[in-house]
């Protein structure tokens, strides 16, 4: 228990070191004068970051749900390499495959939040509807590429109101924010970036399903065990 919450304890402490970059980024932004729409864009994105950093803290506090630390790493993980590091510090802009390597992660986190929920539902109950391996599996990569179908909504919706460039459909540049001299991929080109991501959604959350089934009974009888620690303790 003690590494555990040393684990807790770093973890806080990188995620305010992260809230504090993300807060110089957007004031650089405002000393560099760049335009509003700029500011506001990477202000939104870290106002979603924080909340999605702290998600984990709330229910802990709220509900008395213990996150698994890998999860809660994992996303820290997660929300400092795609907006600090992705768009902070524009590697989306230098790197292409930076966007691609992000998309994996998604989908392996999603799965990873979907397997962690579905363990604690089955063992908050002394009976329940067993959840066949298989099926658990094929629900892990749905729920990950429902959700990866959700996120390209979003992007198209916001590229298509704000003028950016969230799905990569420019020829000329690989970054969020776009100039009107950037020129737009036509045809099929124009389609690969969101179909490249819901592919590595797809591989995200495949390597999850395999964790999944291959632990699956021993992920319940640790979700019991700690059930049954936290009733003792109160």
């Amino acid at each position: 228990m003690a590494k555990l919450e040393n684990i807790h304890r770093l973890n806080n402490v990188i995620s305010w070191l992260i809230a504090v970059m993300a807060m110089v980024n957007v004031a650089w932004l405002i000393y560099q004068g760049r335009n509003w729409d700029e500011i506001s864009f990477r202000g939104l994105q870290y106002v979603a970051m924080l909340l999605v950093m702290y998600l984990p803290k709330m229910l802990r506090r709220r509900f008395k749900l213990e996150v698994p630390w890998m999860l809660s790493v994992v996303i820290v993980l997660f929300c400092f390499s795609s907006l600090i590091l992705g768009d902070g510090l524009d590697l989306y802009g230098r790197l292409p495959w930076w966007d691609k390597l992000l998309h994996a992660e998604s989908g392996f986190l999603l799965s990873m939040i979907a397997l962690w929920l579905i363990h604690i539902l089955m063992a908050e109950n002394d009976k329940y509807v067993y959840f066949n391996k298989w099926f658990l599996c094929l629900f892990l990569v749905m729920f990950s590429l429902g959700l990866g179908a959700f996120w390209e909504i979003m992007e198209y919706t916001y590229d298509s109101i704000a003028g950016t460039n969230s799905q990569q459909f420019m020829a000329t540049t690989t970054g969020s924010i776009i100039s009107p001299a950037d020129e737009p991929l036509c045809g099929h080109e124009a389609l690969r970036d969101s179909m490249q991501d819901l592919i590595l959604d797809f591989v995200g959350a495949f390597l999850v399903a395999v964790y999944g089934f291959i632990n699956h009974e021993k992920l319940i009888k640790r979700y019991k065990e700690l059930k049954n620690e936290d009733t003792i303790s109160h």
